[in-house]
């Protein structure tokens, strides 16, 4: 088998392992992989992790791995970003997002993707996220926009903006 061979192979009970059941760390899924003779170092399965984009979220008390939607990435992310969006903050021009922690990242890369207009730029830390409107008037558009992604992934949105909106 060739080393690219083994790679699909690899990535694709990856795949199967999260989409059939939960996975908390690298080490449980290279115990799992093992189980099935499919050889993978630390190195290596962060590697896969990446090149499948699949993301790490907190789920209720606990964090585990999530793969991407077949059909769409986006979907997945915004998926994400109902459930692990808890309120909204505005400031001026500055949107400020708060999630469990550990969660900022993940909502950071679903605000990323849905390429506003109106955002300048995003920076996360661990349970909260700026998002830098162009304007005033901007940052109450990306507060309507997240609340719609929030109610068109069946998720109810977060309360109103505690300060500023």
């Amino acid at each position: 088998m060739t080393s690219a061979e083994a790679r699909r192979e690899r990535q694709a009970a990856i795949l199967e392992l999260l989409r059939t059941r939960p996975v908390r760390t690298q080490e449980e899924l290279a115990d799992e992989l093992h189980r099935r003779r499919i050889a993978a170092d630390q190195t290596t399965i962060s590697r896969d992790l990446r090149q499948l984009g699949v993301l790490r979220a907190a789920m209720g008390s606990e964090r585990r791995y999530l793969a991407p939607a077949e059909p769409e990435p986006q979907g997945r992310l915004l998926q994400l970003l109902a459930l692990q969006l808890l309120e909204i903050d505005v400031v001026g021009s500055m949107v400020i997002l708060h999630t469990p922690s550990g969660a900022a990242q993940v909502v950071a890369l679903a605000v990323d993707s849905l390429r506003l207009p109106q955002v300048a730029g995003t920076v996360a830390g661990d349970d909260t996220i700026f998002v830098q409107a162009r304007s005033a008037r901007d940052a109450k558009t990306v507060v309507e926009r997240l609340r719609h992604a929030c109610e068109e992934n069946s998720v109810p949105s977060p309360a109103q903006p505690a300060r500023g909106g």
